[in-house]
C-alpha cells in the first residue's frame, strides 16, 4: 500500500512574504495617537458643554433671586405711606409701609456686594448677594404733595461663575398710599 499524501499548507517564512500575523510597533503608535486625538476632542467638547450648563444654571439662579427680592421690595414700596428722605440715599431706602394690615418700618441697605433688609428694630438680613454696584435707588417727587412719589430701583448682580457678566433688573414703583406730611 502506498502512503496517501494530503495537501498541506506550507508554513515556511519564504511563502509569507516577510509579514507576520501581528501588528508592528509603528502601527500601534499611530493607532494610539489617533485614539488619543479623538478622545481629546470628545472630552474637550464635553468640558465646554459642562461649563455652558454651569453658566446657565448660575445665571438662572441669580435672576430668580433678583426677581424674588425685587418683587418683594416693589410690593413693600408700593404700599408705603412715605419714604424717609432724610436717611434714604442711592444705597439705602427707608420707608413706612403696611404688611398684612400692620404698619412697619422697613430699611434696605446695599453695602459691598450684599443687600440687606431690616424690619422695625429687628436684625438686618441679607436678601441678595453678588451686587455689582450699591447705587440702587433714585427718588422722584410729584408736587403738590412733598416727598418721593416714585422710587426707581436698579439691581445689578454678577453671577458667581461668570464675573464678567452683569445681570440687570429695573423697577419703577409708585407709592400708592403716599400721604401728605404735616409740617
Amino acid at each position: 500500500m502506498q502512503p496517501t499524501r494530503f495537501p498541506s499548507q506550507n508554513i515556511s517564512a519564504a511563502n509569507d512574504h516577510g509579514r507576520s500575523g501581528g501588528f508592528t510597533i509603528i502601527e500601534l503608535i499611530i493607532t494610539s495617537a489617533l485614539l488619543m486625538l479623538i478622545l481629546g476632542v470628545i472630552f474637550g467638547s464635553l468640558e465646554e458643554v459642562v461649563k455652558a450648563e454651569a453658566y446657565t444654571s448660575d445665571r438662572t439662579a441669580s435672576i430668580d433671586s433678583m426677581r424674588v427680592m425685587l418683587n418683594r421690595m416693589t410690593r413693600e414700596v408700593r404700599q408705603a405711606t412715605s419714604v424717609d428722605e432724610a436717611t434714604s440715599t442711592a444705597t439705602r431706602i427707608e420707608f413706612d409701609t403696611y404688611g398684612n394690615g400692620v404698619a412697619r418700618h422697613v430699611v434696605y441697605v446695599a453695602t459691598g456686594t450684599t443687600l440687606t433688609r431690616k424690619i422695625d428694630d429687628g436684625n438686618a438680613v441679607p436678601v441678595l448677594t453678588g451686587l455689582a454696584t450699591t447705587t440702587m435707588f433714585t427718588y422722584v417727587s410729584a408736587p403738590p404733595v412733598p416727598g418721593a412719589q416714585w422710587v426707581q430701583i436698579n439691581v445689578q448682580v454678577r453671577p458667581k461663575r461668570s464675573p464678567d457678566t452683569i445681570l440687570i433688573l429695573d423697577s419703577e414703583v409708585n407709592l400708592r398710599n403716599r400721604t401728605r406730611v404735616q409740617a
